[in-house]
């Protein structure tokens, strides 16, 4: 019979949710739609949650109003913005 390992010496590894804040890297449309519903439910205007989330306001429009996976072309649109804003793209 193989060995086991004792619990305490697993590693546990913590694996956090995308971030919605702006960074160096592509960010996922999901976590950016979530955080526009929940930074416009509670109360912020859609300037100051553009400017922090740095959205487009044609995206930030349609994020809100409808649910991403349900957009035209919001998540293409989405996908062009990021990577122009990270500089893989000349925009």
């Amino acid at each position: 019979m193989p060995a086991r390992k004792a619990a305490d010496s697993l590693e546990v590894k913590e694996t956090s949710a995308p971030s919605a804040l702006p960074s160096d890297t592509v960010r996922s449309l999901e976590p950016v739609a979530e955080a526009i519903r929940e930074m416009f439910a509670a109360g912020k205007d859609a300037e100051t949650i553009q400017q922090e989330l740095a959205v487009s306001p044609h995206v930030f429009r349609e994020l809100l109003s409808h649910s991403y996976k349900m957009v035209g072309r919001a998540p293409e649109i989405f996908e062009y913005q990021e990577r122009v804003r990270v500089g893989q793209l000349e925009g």
